[in-house]
């Protein structure tokens, strides 16, 4: 019998588990840029960033499926109905074995029409992409309905145990992907590599439901169309948030490779950084999820308010803490990680893709705190109006500008979702008790506070190009000690300094 947790430690602790997988494959998506920056000709690096991207497409497909189950497990087990947590498992395992299939059909289509795709593509590469496209996109298919197990440790906020999966898949990936590109094999049989992993942490998802979730039944018999009923209810709204995320950023690299193949492997590289900065929000607060399903099913919206104020502050000081270094020393880095060649073509793309997701990201606590409690289909407007402004933008940008144009559009876009969000869809959130103005003060006015030291520092660098390297990195050090103040005096409040100050006293 397991032990009931508080719902502050099962959060940490979820949180925990999200930031220790997400730092294991950080190291895997730091080291392997670089390695198959050097190892590979452009050319080739760009088809293979693409074909990647493409076979990605595929867990669209799962539409939200993952998240309805991991809510409907949690609120389930809070009211303590095995009955509709199974119900639920195995119609989902239904739905995305459909997935599946209709993922296989895809991927076959895909791969036939690449040369028509992308028309740039040099034509010596298209066999081997065909090969790695239908390899890898198989693989992710049938990974479709294992993220039904992944979903049941979620939503038990057992986090640690998918979280070990995904690392042990991540480092598989690398170590068979890096040998391949030692022996000089090619992108398809670095598709196999990939697709081995991927089988491999498949198995291992089984043998995991087996020993530490097993009273969870997933079988045909169980599956329901009152449960289909239920998820479809809540998958929609999901959907729709997919295809809008998929205008949003799944698209861009498949628009730089149309409209400025040559740029495909710069624009990869300056995504792969601007990842992190999305994947460790996304993590993080994927743990609040749960919780905030906990909160709705005791319908306590005061304390789901209390939640999105403290959640939007620290997690804006944390897009801040992560996105300020990259946007200040971008050339830096990048030229220490994959050459000055790249770092030439690829960071005015990064600076703008990082400062777009702050801006997008500074409301993903509402938005998670809104999937949680089964709320998201009334607020579908702001995914569909930041995807299509983010496309229709981007698309322009291509054929105008292109590669950095595809970034500015993202900018855009990301303007669109926070406007909507604000003030179209928290006037309307009956859910959580949301005092707007005071979300503005304390959630987002402390955190961007703290930043304007360092703020003005990124505008000297752009408007003074003649101050030497000595003064520049004194003013640096000035503003970091100065942001360092302002984030104890006024970017925490009085109750968490005090915490602060018995922990270091302790």
């Amino acid at each position: 019998m397991r032990v009931r947790r508080s719902l502050k430690q099962a959060v940490f602790e979820n949180a925990s588990a999200n930031l220790v997988r997400l730092a294991a494959t950080g190291i895997v998506a730091l080291l392997l840029p670089p390695f198959l920056a050097r190892m590979l000709p452009v050319e080739t690096y760009s088809t293979w960033a693409l074909v990647l991207q493409m076979t990605l497409y595929i867990g669209y497909l799962e539409f939200g499926i993952q998240t309805a189950v991991a809510r409907f497990v949690a609120h389930a087990d809070e009211l303590n109905d095995p009955e509709q947590r199974d119900g639920i498992t195995s119609t989902a395992f239904v739905l995305l074995t459909l997935a599946s299939a209709l993922g296989l059909l895809l991927m076959g289509v895909l791969a036939w029409q690449l040369p028509n795709v992308f028309r740039a593509m040099p034509a010596s590469l298209y066999p081997e992409a065909r090969i790695a496209m239908v390899l890898m996109g198989g693989s992710f298919a049938l990974g479709l309905p294992v993220t039904v197990i992944h979903a049941v440790f979620m939503g038990q906020q057992r986090n640690k145990i998918p979280a070990a999966i995904v690392i042990l898949n991540k480092l598989t990936m690398a170590a068979l992907v890096t040998f391949v590109v030692l022996e000089h094999w090619g992108i398809g049989a670095m598709g196999a590599a990939v697709t081995f992993a991927n089988v491999l942490s498949y198995g291992v998802s089984y043998i995991a439901w087996q020993i530490w979730a097993p009273h969870v039944r997933m079988r045909i018999a169980l599956a329901s169309k009152r449960c289909a009923k239920q998820i479809g209810s809540y998958s929609a709204g999901l959907g729709v948030w997919y295809v809008g995320m998929l205008m949003v950023s799944g698209l861009d690299l498949a628009i730089v490779g149309m409209f400025d193949y040559s740029a495909s492997a710069y624009y990869a590289v300056a995504v792969t950084l601007t990842n992190f900065v999305v994947l460790t929000q996304t993590a993080i607060f994927a743990a609040v999820m749960p919780a905030s399903a906990v909160l709705s099913a005791r319908g306590d919206s005061q304390k789901l308010g209390a939640l999105l104020l403290s959640s939007t502050r620290y997690g804006l000081l944390m897009l801040l803490a992560m996105a300020l270094p990259l946007v200040l020393a971008g050339r830096f880095i990048l030229s220490v990680w994959v050459g000055k060649a790249y770092a030439d073509h690829s960071t005015s793309i990064m600076q703008l893709l990082v400062v777009a997701n702050v801006v997008r990201l500074s409301f993903l606590p509402y938005a998670t705190l809104l999937l949680g409690m089964g709320e998201q289909r009334k607020v579908i407007m702001s995914p569909v109006a930041e995807g299509v402004t983010n496309l229709f933008a981007s698309v322009l940008g291509a054929v105008w500008l292109g590669a950095i144009g595809v970034a500015i559009g993202t900018l855009i876009g990301s303007f669109v979702s926070i406007g909507v969000h604000f003030l179209y869809h928290m006037p309307r959130t009956t859910g959580i008790a949301i005092n707007r103005p005071l979300l503005v003060k304390e959630g987002l006015f402390r955190p961007l506070i703290c930043a304007v030291p360092l703020s003005l520092l990124l505008i000297l660098q752009v408007v003074a190009r003649g101050v030497s390297a000595g003064s520049m990195l004194l003013l640096a050090g000035i503003a970091v000690i100065c942001t360092g103040w302002l984030l104890w005096s006024f970017g925490l409040i009085g109750s968490e300094r005090q915490k602060l100050e018995r922990v270091f006293a302790s």
